[in-house]
């Protein structure tokens, strides 16, 4: 300020100038030099230097502010309640994953022997075939529907084994190894000419090497004949086939003789496989015994493999003819029946 004030001064002295003679002697002029633009720029620095203000930021202003107000209502300063909050002035760390909690929770668990995990396994085991299904008749599975009277078919076994004791039929049971369990149980019958099988099919068993049906078609095909439910349980290569082949193509030709389909109707019967390859083999055999009948002026029924990884136009083709037996995969099967494309009303 000093230095401004005595420079200040020396200009004032330097803006008096002698002025020439008047008539007025006794009066003289005062003129004020302005400063050159040099004198004129460095007195601007100084203002400058003498005017200039220290920007503070934002965030540190703010804090003064507030260290001001809390002084007033004579609270902390901003500062100290930051210092005794650790967790505003720490950064929020970021939480541990699933895989690390998982590694840190088996490093803390105690290791476990070999025979404590065989043990561990078999408990498993356990409960996983616990959680299984028994195996239940209808009844106990049904909603509560019951049905009282067996399916109307039109075949009958011949009056003598009709009228056949309950000790004789044990006795062939016996003799078969047959175990059977329900009420009123169609006795067994021990040949397919005595089944009433049209000859088309008989030829075919014989053409096939099938001439004596075995154990489970001895007492299965009269109980399904006759329109009765079933669960048989046989080992593989039984013949466990025909036990519903046969028969379902007897219901079809029956229900055709009586009143032809037409265009959109059907099935008549339906087998449903839990993969395509059995359900592929399924329909092989079931036309196999189809083209014997047709060939010897029986009905034409119509059979529809319903399965995946199949074009449904083809499929839908044999539906709008009119289809007698469907062989189906459970998957293909609930989309053709939800896109309303096929009913079961006459099965």
């Amino acid at each position: 300020m000093e230095v401004s004030v005595a420079r200040e001064a020396r200009l004032i002295e330097d803006s008096f100038v002698d002025l020439p003679d008047t008539d007025s002697p006794s009066k003289f002029a005062v003129a004020m030099a302005k400063p050159s633009s040099k004198e004129n720029d460095a007195a601007g620095d100084d203002e400058d230097d003498d005017n200039y203000v220290e920007y503070v930021p934002v965030k540190k202003r703010r804090m003064l502010e507030a260290q001001m107000i809390l002084r007033r209502k004579g609270g902390r300063s901003a500062s100290e309640a930051v210092a005794d909050d650790p967790d505003q002035s720490k950064p929020a760390e970021s939480k541990p994953s699933l895989l690390v909690k998982a590694s840190q929770l088996k490093k803390t668990l105690p290791e476990i022997s070999p025979t404590e995990q065989l043990v561990q396994q078999e408990k498993e085991m356990i409960e996983k075939l616990s959680d299984r299904k028994t195996l239940m008749s209808v009844r106990e599975i049904a909603k509560g529907i019951q049905y009282t009277e067996p399916m109307k078919t039109g075949w009958k076994a011949p009056l003598a084994i009709r009228r056949m004791s309950e000790k004789e039929q044990d006795a062939i049971r016996k003799q078969w190894h047959i175990l059977v369990e329900g009420e009123d149980i169609p006795p067994p019958v021990k040949n397919f000419k005595d089944m009433r099988l049209p000859d088309p099919i008989l030829k075919k068993l014989k053409a096939k090497g099938i001439v004596q049906p075995t154990p489970i078609q001895v007492q299965g095909l009269p109980v399904i004949l006759s329109g009765r439910d079933m669960i048989g349980i046989a080992f593989t290569g039984s013949g466990k086939t025909l036990v519903f082949v046969i028969p379902l193509i007897m219901a079809a030709l029956q229900e055709e003789v009586m009143m032809p389909i037409v265009a959109g109707e059907g099935p008549f019967g339906l087998i449903v496989c839990p993969s395509r390859e059995l359900a592929r083999q399924t329909y092989e055999v079931v036309e196999e015994f189809l083209v014997p009948l047709r060939e010897s002026g029986y009905p034409d029924l119509r059979p529809l493999l319903c399965i995946g990884g199949v074009d449904m136009r083809s499929q839908l083709e044999v539906v709008k003819r009119g289809v007698h037996i469907v062989v189906a995969t459970p998957g293909r099967l609930k989309d053709m029946l939800a896109k309303k494309k096929m009913n079961l009303d006459n099965c």
